[in-house]
């Protein structure tokens, strides 16, 4: 159980997700050590890895659930020894409702900030989601299912956000621009027929599509020249962004089971965070953070995206005017670090952690 609690010392908590560099999960916890916590993480990629190749893939497949298990065992073990009051993770994938159980009998508070758009990540369960004190959503169309099913004193939203360290702009003036339009993203049938849609209308044009899962769909289409070839993370990912004359943002479309899709992502405030010029997939939820025309532009379907796309790369004075508008919008108000204040704020008002003397 945790010790008597002084008001005066930090908030306790312990961190298990990713922390690969630009994600979600270290952004954040550097945003709650900046509200005056002390964050201790345990990293899920040191326990599941990435595997490179076939032999990796098989040797990976065969040792996940050695690894799933020293993982949740190390949840543990770092929650006694820090004396948490807290344990906070992204999606909660691998951690399993055995170990949620033996946290919450210790009088540790499980935290769940959710970042995606649907609940079916493997290594994730109902009887794990259950478990939880408290789902912060970043999504608006989550916010029914949340209440009707843990209820509304269980569930919460907080906006996606930008990671400070990561996303930020490199020039202030001429920009050596790689390619004239963009989109980062990995493979879904709803982006392909956008991206097809531009690389027919602009074929004269330095295009890149940067992400995993292109190649095969895009083989010997109009798309095809246009891939990368392979993902962009980090200080890469933001140079990509501000390189790029014009970044596409769009989203994966429906996503079963539920039929969801996005309306905003990490890439809505990622890339005006890194000084890109963003088009954005029209909805009233990018209205109501970005206003079109002067700090974004939006599209609704490939023709309106076209359209816009020959616009802005014959009018480069407003394009730039409107980038550095998204910019000023953005930063800082929609970082990790602003996110990670109005989340404190949010457990501190439910009582899932104190707030500071």
């Amino acid at each position: 159980m945790p010790s008597a609690l002084d008001v005066r010392r930090p908030v306790r908590a312990l961190m298990a997700t990713e922390f690969w560099h630009g994600c979600t999960g270290r952004a954040l916890a550097q945003g709650l050590r900046n509200q005056g916590w002390d964050v201790a993480e345990v990293d899920l990629v040191a326990y599941l890895g990435r595997a490179n190749g076939l032999i990796h893939r098989i040797a990976n497949r065969l040792l996940t659930p050695y690894g799933i298990a020293a993982y949740n065992r190390e949840i543990l073990e770092q929650a006694d020894q820090i004396d948490a009051e807290v344990m906070l993770t992204v999606k909660g994938s691998y951690i399993t409702a055995d170990t949620l159980a033996a946290l919450r009998a210790g009088g540790v508070r499980l935290v769940n900030f959710y970042p995606d758009v649907a609940y079916n990540h493997a290594g994730s369960s109902p009887e794990a989601y259950q478990l939880y004190d408290q789902i912060v959503s970043t999504k608006s169309y989550h916010l029914d299912h949340l209440r009707d099913t843990y209820g509304a004193e269980r569930t919460g939203f907080v906006h996606h956000g930008y990671a400070p360290l990561v996303h930020a702009r490199q020039y202030r003036d001429a920009v050596p621009y790689r390619w004239d339009i963009s989109h980062i993203g990995n493979f879904s049938p709803y982006k392909f027929d956008y991206m097809l849609a531009v690389a027919r209308a602009f074929p004269d044009r330095k295009i890149a599509v940067i992400g995993n899962g292109w190649s095969k769909p895009a083989r010997g289409t109009a798309l095809e020249p246009h891939l990368l070839g392979h993902p962009l993370m980090g200080d890469y990912f933001a140079r990509a962004i501000e390189e790029s004359r014009i970044n596409v943002a769009m989203h994966h479309g429906p996503v079963p089971p539920d039929g969801w899709q996005d309306v905003t992502s990490t890439r809505t405030f990622e890339i005006p965070a890194s000084g890109g010029f963003m088009l954005h997939i029209d909805n009233d939820e990018v209205r109501s953070l970005f206003v079109p025309g002067e700090e974004i532009d939006v599209f609704a379907d490939a023709a309106s995206l076209c359209d816009r796309i020959g616009h802005y790369l014959e009018h480069e004075d407003a394009r730039r005017r409107i980038a550095a508008a998204g910019h000023a919008r953005c930063v800082p108000a929609y970082s990790l670090d602003a996110r990670a204040r109005e989340l404190a704020n949010l457990l501190s008002e439910r009582g899932i952690v104190r707030g500071r003397a």
